[in-house]
């Protein structure tokens, strides 16, 4: 049960970053393991913490971090700024230290829930990693795998500590959607416009924690990868997706204005499990990107207590790094959307803070959870026929109205009569490998 006095931004952010760990760990051993202890079948991973307890000071990703040793990847939340207009849709997330170029990736592991906020409000383009000289020099090699316990060599400091110098690894996948915004800018002349990843476009999945892939079948050439049992799947995608609605609460609380749906799997289950919410467009779950791109599609979210109608242009596309070829013949399409939808005043550009004016709905997820101030707070229009109120010092009883209003919106989007799980989601198991986020390589 939502809580009604907790935000719904902070709320999901609460119940996210413990939830697969709190599965795992805490389920009576004398019960068959959860569906999503599956999770813990793709190995440990090297971790760190960020060197100060607590809030962070400022904005961004620190190079300077404590290796924390192996550990279980976390459930991951939206990236990015959670009223930004633009979202980016997947199944769930790749594992950065799955591919072996890619095994000194450093991964967050926190136990504070502002630092867990942080970073997930300010991930962009770049992932941690410690590589080249460094990783050699803190002895990796080919015998560090998801299934080794081999912890990287650095020396603890007098405090106890084994502080590291990562480096930023630009991810393509990401750096592919900021050449998007880059173009988008272009072409709309919006010459000193400073749109970004995690500003302008935040990405999130619909299911919470990572994997190198998401099947049901043994990979040819890759052993160690362990499928799902579609026992398995049906429990993950019944607790994530169904029952948790990790990723619907997000998007009502969002309603962004553009949703960019990466692949072809993703675009059969988002299909799927949104069937009868389409106004315009009327795209089918069965139907190839290639032709969703052709039509101008829209997603009504639902009407809100003005009777005004909320809704989204859904863009589809082919996956940027996992099929590249497909992605560059396609992509003067995906770009032609977005720059319809900025003609169209769908997206609007801000001249004061030469960004992208943010979504509808309030949002107090970065002063509430100590991020920081919000940048957007005087675009913030409540959905909940209140006046504009401010994050920091908003009331229990504005707080209520605009949850209950986000909810009433969750009511309305969610199908009463959705298709079976093994249905839905059968067509995920497509996905194509991403070497560059860590999934599996030649």
């Amino acid at each position: 049960m939502p809580h009604t006095l907790l935000p719904l931004e902070v709320e999901l952010l609460y119940e996210t970053m413990p939830c697969n760990a709190m599965r795992v760990a805490q389920e009576p051993k004398t019960t068959a393991p959860h569906a999503c202890a599956y999770f813990r079948q793709w190995g440990t991973y090297h971790s760190f913490d960020y060197v100060i307890d607590g809030p962070q000071p400022k904005p961004g990703i620190p190079t300077r971090v404590k290796y924390v040793g192996r550990a279980p990847l976390i459930p991951e939340a939206l990236s990015g700024c959670r009223k930004a207009p633009i979202v980016g849709v997947g199944i769930n997330p790749n594992l950065p230290g799955w591919g072996r170029s890619k095994r000194g990736a450093l991964n967050p592991s926190f136990d504070d829930y502002r630092q867990y906020a942080h970073y997930f409000r300010y991930r962009s383009t770049d992932k941690l990693i410690v590589k080249g000289q460094a990783y050699q020099d803190a002895g990796g090699g080919p015998h560090d795998t998801p299934f080794s316990d081999f912890e990287l060599n650095i020396a603890p400091d007098a405090e106890g500590n084994r502080l590291v110098e990562a480096e930023l690894d630009t991810q393509t996948f990401y750096r592919d959607y900021q050449e998007l915004l880059r173009d988008l800018a272009e072409q709309m002349h919006w010459a000193d416009a400073r749109l970004s990843v995690g500003e302008d476009l935040a990405y999130m999945n619909m299911v919470a924690c990572p994997s190198a892939r998401w099947t049901t079948a043994p990979i040819a050439g890759e052993p160690d990868l362990p499928p799902m049992t579609t026992a398995q799947r049906d429990g993950i995608v019944s607790e994530c997706f169904r029952e948790r609605r990790y990723f619907l609460r997000q998007l009502v609380q969002s309603l962004q204005r553009v949703l960019l749906i990466i692949s072809q799997s993703t675009a059969g289950v988002f299909l799927g499990e949104m069937a009868g919410r389409f106004t315009q467009g009327n795209p089918q779950a069965g139907e190839n990107v290639r032709d969703l791109l052709d039509r101008d599609i829209r997603l009504r979210y639902g009407t809100l207590p003005d009777g005004s109608d909320v809704e989204a242009k859904v863009i589809f596309s082919p996956h940027f790094t996992g099929t590249p070829e497909a992605f560059a013949q396609f992509r003067p399409k995906v770009l032609a959307h977005l720059v319809s939808a900025a003609q169209e005043g769908v997206l609007t550009f801000n001249q004061t803070t030469k960004h992208l004016v943010r979504s509808r709905g309030a949002c107090v997820f970065c002063p509430m959870l100590e991020v920081g101030p919000c940048d957007y707070e005087d675009e913030l229009e409540p959905i909940s026929l209140q006046p504009r109120f401010f994050a920091a010092a908003a009331s229990n009883v504005q707080i209520k109205a605009e949850k209950d209003t986000q909810l009433d919106l969750l009511a309305q989007i969610e199908p009463t009569g959705r298709a079976p799980i093994r249905e839905t989601w059968a067509a995920a198991e497509e996905r194509v490998p991403v070497p560059e986020q860590g999934a599996i390589e030649p």
